[in-house]
């Protein structure tokens, strides 16, 4: 026969715990949802170039690029200048390339739900031409002379007050061309690194920032010759900015083609 007082705890300790069961369920039933929210990711578009389109931009072998900091589109574009961009090359370092790759034109785009810097829009692309092309690629280094963009005596740097560029950082001709024998060639939101790389083609080697110069900069660069070349526009590099090219032995990078894609034009 069990003790009256024993009885008595036992009955004590099963209403609690009743009481503690009930008041879980009753939290349980009361407590407001709780709602997982995915962050949406970019969205890749990619459609062959309207014919129109397609033949007026390889007639003036140009494609219009666009940025903001939520988009950057490609439209009538070649492939190879997509990814030259998207790798930071110039596009005779991309080997391999099949037929289709200098004929062929697309509009190409990548949107984000949030502001995106440049850098970061470069390696989306690079993702788009992976999933959309079945891109593969792998980088070599051979032996090659390569110039070292420097400081100079006087340099003269205009800093961007902008705080992000609505625009491709690359150098185009001046609509104004009246003021000094040559070309001029303006930029705004330019980094030393975006210069170094707009510097291959005119020098026709690769060209790497040494100036320890970092910011961003609106650039303008007056009497390059109408026909580039290499002695002309280091000249116009260090009269316009106070920056000196220097040539030293080096490597230059190059990016080839393992499998690449083409998308029908159906």
């Amino acid at each position: 026969m069990k003790a009256p007082w024993r009885s008595v705890m036992a009955l004590r300790a099963s209403v609690l715990s009743a009481a503690v069961i009930m008041g879980i369920a009753i939290g349980v039933l009361t407590a407001p949802p709780r709602i997982a929210y995915a962050q949406a990711g970019p969205v890749f578009e990619v459609s062959p170039a309207i014919t129109g389109s397609a033949r007026l931009a390889a007639a003036h072998n140009t494609a219009r690029v666009s940025r903001t900091p939520e988009r950057i589109a490609f439209h009538a574009a070649l492939v190879g200048d997509i990814m030259a961009f998207a790798y930071g090359l110039p596009l005779d370092r991309i080997e391999r390339r099949p037929q289709w790759m200098y004929d062929d034109r697309y509009d190409v785009a990548v949107t984000t739900g949030t502001p995106t810097s440049l850098a970061e829009q470069k390696q989306l692309l690079q993702r788009l031409l992976e999933e959309r092309f079945g891109l593969a690629v792998h980088r070599v280094s051979n032996p090659s002379p390569v110039y070292y963009l420097v400081r100079g005596t006087n340099v003269n740097l205009k800093e961007t007050t902008a705080d992000d560029a609505t625009d491709i950082p690359e150098l185009r001709v001046s609509p104004d061309q009246s003021a000094t024998p040559g070309a001029v060639y303006v930029a705004q939101h330019m980094s030393m690194s975006d210069l170094a790389a707009w510097l291959y083609q005119p020098l026709g080697l690769p060209v790497l920032d040494k100036t320890g110069i970092t910011g961003l900069f609106d650039i303008e660069i007056s009497g390059v010759p109408i026909r580039i070349g290499a002695d002309g526009t280091i000249r116009a590099v260090r009269n316009s900015l106070g920056l000196d090219l220097e040539l030293h032995p080096g490597t230059a990078e190059s990016l080839i083609i393992d499998r690449v894609e083409r998308l029908s034009h159906n």
